[in-house]
């Protein structure tokens, strides 16, 4: 049901990628015509997907009928997974820089591996989890843009009389960064509603954790899916690969909150910045209640629930840099841009009366 819903979400979006690019309103570039070999790349990426529904059910069918795992099977699975994490590195043969464009190949990429992984449930929280991602991102952006544009402006400059020389100089100061003010970019404050940007991150990160296992209790996981790719016990190499399929949520979540960062015209890293300040709190108040006395299970408990609290700092600050390689070069359209555009306004504002009095003072 997972792979089925997988393949769905990507030939829908090579029908209507067009429309979704155009329609979305980021105001970036509008999607070109000339993108065959990204296409390509794309209905290659949901070939992989069908290939690996296939294969997993014809081992699943094979080791339930005590017949061991065939050898093409475990080739091709193998196959499957090295590919699914490599073709995408073929679209910088021809790049798509638009931010959707960018998620779905990340969700497309990750999609095999949960397919050939799963049990039951995997496959279709993988595909819920990143619906809830996408949505969540456009919802903070949509209410972002809305609280801005009914916010009040500012007052309008008022102009006063100056100077001839302290106008030139003015205008000359004004002309000499000109060429240095499209380097510099107008990052926005952080206010109260990216707490709970950051809030809201936080539970979907428990949410990751959670809902596909706790990664504290690997050796209690079914080995009945990573025997599709390892049918001999190897505690290491079944472990890495559970381990593998844990990380994927938190490697999607990281690029969701990496692009709504800068849709929002946040500082870099800033929403991540929130993130670890919240996870502070939490581990003070651990720090807290930690005890020395009692039963050896509530020491014991107390304590690493401590530990586990400081390594989450730790690990927020490894998923704001799986974001940056995730999101790298991305366009965002006007998130950022009018965030800039509303800084140069002010300068621009401020230019013009500067030169509007030195034309008055001259006259």
């Amino acid at each position: 049901m997972g792979g089925f819903l997988m393949v769905c979400v990507g030939v829908l979006y090579l029908v209507f990628e067009d429309s979704l690019l155009s329609i979305d309103g980021t105001g970036g570039k509008p999607p070109s015509r000339n993108n065959g070999l990204s296409r390509a790349i794309l209905g290659l990426q949901i070939g992989l997907i069908v290939l690996a529904t296939i294969v997993t059910r014809s081992s699943i069918l094979s080791l339930q009928a005590k017949r061991g795992l065939p050898k093409g099977n475990q080739v091709l699975g193998w196959a499957i997974l090295v590919a699914s994490l490599s073709v995408p590195f073929l679209h910088s043969l021809q790049p798509n820089q638009h931010y959707l464009h960018r998620l779905v190949v990340i969700f497309l990429t990750f999609s095999p591996v949960f397919v050939i992984l799963t049990i039951s449930y995997e496959g279709l929280f993988y595909f819920i989890f990143c619906i809830c991602l996408v949505t969540w991102g456009r919802l903070e952006h949509h209410i972002y843009t809305f609280t801005t544009s009914h916010r009040a402006l500012p007052p309008s400059p008022k102009l006063r009389p100056k100077s001839f020389d302290s106008a030139l100089s003015s205008i000359s100061t004004q002309l000499a960064s000109s060429d240095e003010g499209h380097e510099v970019q107008h990052y926005r404050a952080i206010n109260l509603s990216d707490v709970r940007i950051a809030l809201f991150f936080l539970f979907l990160l428990q949410a990751a954790f959670f809902l596909t296992g706790n990664v504290a209790s690997v050796s209690s996981f079914s080995l009945e899916s990573v025997y599709r790719l390892i049918p001999v016990f190897d505690p290491f190499s079944q472990g890495a690969l559970l381990i593998v399929k844990l990380m994927i949520p938190f490697a999607v979540i990281s690029a969701n909150l990496g692009i709504l960062n800068r849709r929002l015209g946040v500082a870099p890293s800033s929403l991540f910045m929130v993130v670890m300040a919240i996870s502070d709190v939490m581990t003070l108040n651990f720090f807290w209640v930690v005890r020395d006395e009692g039963s050896w299970l509530e020491i014991g408990t107390s304590i690493s629930h401590f530990i586990i609290a400081s390594v989450f700092c730790v690990f927020v600050a490894l998923l704001e840099f799986v974001s940056e390689v995730f999101v790298s070069g991305v366009d965002v359209g006007d998130g950022r841009k009018g965030t800039q555009d509303s800084g140069s306004n002010g300068v621009v504002a401020e230019g013009t009366v500067e030169k509007a009095n030195g034309k008055v003072k001259d006259h």
